[in-house]
């Protein structure tokens, strides 16, 4: 990360975490600031060429973007082919030679990854100003579909081949990528997103900061669960994140390369967000209770069990502080994160051992394509079109 000057322009919700940050890395906080302005300028200019064409064109333009159509391509504005020519990785971006050696760590320990990224990455990333355009568009966590779209994306980009150039892994980033484009053209459409309080929506600093949760603190989660990756394992996975997160648009000056980086641009990110507020709360707890939704598990007794024992950990990973700002219930968290590592223990031990079970492995990514949206014809690359998502087509 290069240098950078004081930024002269600060969003009024972020002027006492800015000044936190500063005290504890002054360029990073600048840098984060200044980047509360600044979105993805291709994206940007690619959702504006499309505007004035209809849903099915935009969809058939860009689907012939992602399958590298030319002939079909040929007829879409400029800016949306400026785009696609941008998506040639710089050499050494992704190393073919630590892909798989990353593929194989991730499903190793794809259970607990998951797991971590429910209950500490993604409720800590919406206790910052990033919960506030989810809630502003009604467009809550627990909506089952956005969670199951999530955890296809993973699948596929831990999938060999998933992010070469026609991968469906490299497919579904870009799609979310253009996907918060046309978000943030949404939000600043309606006249209902302050500038002037919250930067821009969608902007880069966000964008960077959610990276980091996915990546960098779902990877240290797995650790805080009580699951030891090699050093060599947690390299090769952020290694993968790391092209994704290339890919996503992130600025080089607020881009990261590994764990240790992420981390701390994690820590400076949150100590520049505001406090968490009523769009935070909501969109944690959202989260939290659409786990067993996303298990299948109907029976009200065992939901409600699982709803509370899935808070206790996420306090026991979060800490105390962050949970009572979330509005989480009391409760102690004693034994709680011992219960999901002996849980687990328990499994592996049982797949190793016992004649007949299915391997460990296995059983992990069975359960994240069950968990996944898999629609009818293929990846959608339809795009919302209403800031309210109840209002949208379904996309």
């Amino acid at each position: 990360m290069t240098a950078a000057a004081e930024p002269s322009l600060i969003p009024s919700a972020y002027i006492d975490g800015y000044h936190r940050a500063r005290e504890v890395d002054p360029e990073l906080a600048d840098i984060y600031i200044r980047h509360t302005f600044i979105t993805d300028p291709l994206a940007d200019a690619a959702m504006e060429a499309l505007s004035d064409y209809e849903p099915a064109r935009v969809e058939a333009f860009i689907r012939a973007g992602v399958d590298g159509d030319d002939e079909a391509l040929r007829d879409a504005p400029q800016e949306l082919r400026t785009f696609f020519d941008s998506l040639d990785p710089p050499e050494g971006m992704l190393d073919p030679a630590r892909v798989m050696p990353g593929i194989r760590a991730f499903h190793k320990y794809s259970d607990v990854y998951f797991l971590g990224l429910l209950i500490d990455s993604i409720v800590t990333g919406f206790s910052t100003n990033i919960s506030k355009s989810f809630y502003m568009r009604g467009r809550f966590a627990g909506n089952l579909r956005r969670l199951r779209q999530n955890t296809r994306h993973i699948v596929e980009m831990t999938i060999p081949g998933g992010l070469d150039r026609h991968g469906d892994g490299w497919k579904l980033t870009i799609r979310i990528r253009l996907t918060h484009a046309r978000v943030r053209r949404l939000l600043l459409d309606s006249g209902e997103w302050d500038v002037e309080a919250d930067g821009l929506p969608l902007h880069a600093a966000h964008i960077a900061l959610a990276a980091s949760g996915f990546s960098a603190n779902s990877i240290e989660a797995v650790g805080k669960l009580g699951v030891r990756m090699e050093s060599s394992e947690r390299d090769d996975l952020m290694h993968i994140w790391r092209y994704v997160i290339w890919l996503m648009g992130v600025p080089e000056e607020i881009f990261f390369n590994d764990i240790d980086e992420g981390m701390h641009l994690k820590k400076i990110g949150f100590l520049c967000e505001p406090r968490p507020g009523v769009e935070s709360s909501a969109m944690a707890h959202a989260i939290i209770k659409s786990v067993p939704d996303l298990m299948d598990i109907s029976d009200p007794k065992q939901k409600q069990k699982i709803t509370s024992a899935l808070f206790r950990a996420s306090r026991a990973l979060i800490g105390d502080e962050l949970a009572d700002a979330l509005d989480y219930p009391k409760q102690s968290t004693f034994g709680a994160l011992a219960l999901v590592r002996a849980q687990r223990r328990w499994q592996m031990l049982a797949a190793r051992f016992i004649p007949g079970v299915t391997p460990y492995s296995f059983n992990n990514f069975a359960g994240l394509l069950q968990r996944s949206v898999y629609d009818e014809h293929g990846i959608s690359y339809r795009l919302p079109d209403a800031m309210k998502d109840a209002d949208s087509t379904p996309w």
